[in-house]
């Protein structure tokens, strides 16, 4: 066995991609609880991913299956055993905050509620996702997440369609409540699906590499591009420019370009995701009646102004409750005077501030500190110019997934939970072995 950090010995396994299928006797293979396992997982991520919150209770059933089907070969390594001991002691701050904010009035229906979003959910999707890992490898996974981020484009253009020619009623599947603006140059609709291709887009522009089809890669740039222009969602328009900058100041700290000159890769990278964009603009252009200059003034005026008025009065009633409990926290399932959701006054769109409120500085540490240890993980490895482009992919969708938390409570939510889950547990996997490659 090798322990140190010189070079994966021959016959290994690369991290990252999964072993070869056994064959069973006379060629022919058998059905197993694996084989179950993964087509569960394609439903649960077909429900999360591409219909998030459409379908609350077949996600969750297959939620459960999946859990359930995952647990027979699950082996905890020491890089999955570290991330659950970090997950046991949120569970601790989790539980004592619960028990702060019943004292505090919360009511049973509240703490129900962040028991299945803050204990009960993140563990499931952590076994789910290190089950599919270990089956799949990270890059099969990414594969895998290319197909869905079509189906995710292809679900925008179904619901603009049906909307305009049948109205709200016609969309209610995706979106109760349906709404679409086309007016002014500026186009924005309300749909679950702009969650996740956050993550999605950030991480495809950050590695556009890893679609290994050159058509599939430009035209599902393309897709995501327009998907983020027609959103009105400033969280999902600007993961596309963030992502890329991430992916371009990493690139030379992957594994594979370190010894590829600056102009190389900007030419190899920057051009295909350049003519995508020019495509993407060109169709948008002729079209509809989309204005890329209008699009961009209202997402920088929404910036400006703090994300509208209703978040700057959340956020100063947070601010103020930070004050008063002075930053010890109030508890889980206990609101302050400005009521965002009049069906559950306990959540909050400005997840950061909100959870300083609940559990205090030290709390918030805590549930901090899962991401803290990746993210200081993934700059040893960019460092040492052994970040593998898998990584940077997961690095980069994570990062637009985890700032939209700012102003977006998608990380409390069951069926987004994917998003903050899967890259701990990758790197979680893969840590030690990445150290052992050479940086090529």
């Amino acid at each position: 066995m090798n322990s140190g950090n010189g070079p994966i010995p021959a016959g290994a396994s690369l991290p990252g991609v999964a072993p070869a299928l056994p064959r069973y006797a006379g060629g022919r293979y058998r059905i197993t609880a694996g084989h179950l396992f993964l087509g569960a997982a394609i439903l649960l991520l077909l429900l999360t991913v591409v219909v998030p919150n459409s379908l609350p209770v077949p996600t969750g059933a297959a939620m459960g299956l999946a859990f359930l089907l995952a647990l027979p070969g699950l082996q905890i390594g020491p890089g999955f055993r570290n991330l659950l001991a970090c997950y046991g002691v949120t569970v601790v701050v989790t539980v004592a905050y619960m028990i702060v904010g019943g004292m505090h009035g919360a009511t049973m229906v509240a703490l129900a509620q962040t028991a299945v979003i803050y204990i009960f959910s993140p563990l499931l999707w952590m076994v789910i996702a290190h089950a599919l890992l270990k089956r799949l490898g990270t890059e099969r996974l990414i594969d895998w997440f290319a197909m869905l981020s079509v189906l995710c484009a292809v679900s925008v253009a179904a619901f603009f369609y049906l909307y305009l020619r049948h109205g709200a009623a016609a969309v209610a599947f995706f979106f109760k409540g349906a709404n679409v603006n086309l007016n002014d140059g500026f186009s924005g609709a309300t749909m679950h699906v702009y969650g996740s291709l956050i993550f999605l887009s950030g991480a495809f522009f950050s590695s556009p590499e890893l679609i290994r089809s050159r058509l599939l890669r430009f035209a599902l740039l393309g897709m995501l591009l327009a998907s983020a222009l027609t959103s009105g969602r400033s969280a999902l328009i600007l993961s596309v420019p963030l992502g890329w900058c991430l992916g371009l100041a990493l690139m030379s700290r992957t594994i594979g370009n370190t010894r590829k000159s600056a102009f190389t890769q900007l030419i190899r990278y920057g051009v295909p995701m350049l003519a995508a964009a020019a495509a993407a603009l060109a169709l948008l252009q002729a079209y509809t009646q989309i204005n890329l200059g209008t699009v961009l003034t209202t997402v920088t005026d929404k910036l400006a102004s703090g994300g509208g008025s209703a978040r700057v009065q959340m956020g100063r009633s947070l601010f103020s409750g930070i004050l008063g409990n002075g930053g010890l926290g109030s508890g889980h399932g206990v609101g302050v005077p400005f009521v965002s959701d009049p069906i559950h006054p306990w959540r909050y769109e400005l997840v950061w501030v909100a959870t300083l409120y609940r559990v205090g500085i030290l709390g918030a540490l805590v549930y901090a500190l899962p991401f803290l240890l990746y993210f200081v993980a993934i700059l040893r490895l960019a460092h040492a110019r052994r970040l593998p482009a898998r990584h940077k992919f997961m690095f980069c969708g994570l990062v637009c997934a985890f700032l939209a938390t700012n102003t977006n409570p998608y990380i409390e939510a069951f069926a987004f939970q994917w998003m903050y889950v899967v890259p701990l547990v990758a790197l979680a996997i893969e840590y030690r072995a990445c150290f052992r490659q050479e940086p090529a």
